[in-house]
């Protein structure tokens, strides 16, 4: 009873796994790297806006270091900050999307902005440093 047992189960181990059965594992691996992919690009976009919001933030620092020092001169470009090196020579002119970083300069208020993720300037989406103040408040 014991031999019989033993020869059935190394039958079965030598027969190794069945077009079926590989057909389902390979399903199911195929779902769960699509899952998975779906979660981690939306973090990855997610982490891409907050890099944006943080050049944005620096290049307005690096703008107000700038104005100090050139109190009598307009608005500077990225590019011209990167040269005078109030920018880290490593840091990137534009966004994860390819859209380069605008520097604006009123008389109060120094604003960086950048496209955004669609690439189209204006609409919702778009990264602006500091936040347009919302209507009524």
């Amino acid at each position: 009873m014991r031999s019989m047992r033993f020869r059935t189960m190394r039958r079965a181990a030598a027969r190794g796994l069945t077009l079926v059965e590989l057909v389902i594992v390979i399903t199911i691996i195929g779902v769960l790297t699509a899952a998975i992919s779906v979660g981690v690009m939306k973090a990855k976009k997610t982490a891409d806006i907050g890099t944006a919001k943080t050049a944005c933030n620096s290049v307005k620092s690096a703008t107000l270091l700038w104005k100090n020092a050139h109190p009598d001169q307009d608005c500077p470009t990225v590019d011209q900050l990167k040269k005078e090196r109030f920018l880290d020579t490593g840091f990137l002119p534009k966004d994860a999307w390819g859209n380069p970083y605008k520097v604006a300069c009123d008389v109060d208020e120094i604003t960086c902005t950048t496209a955004g993720p669609d690439r189209k300037e204006g609409t919702e989406d778009d990264i602006i440093v500091p936040p347009p103040a919302e209507p009524g408040k």
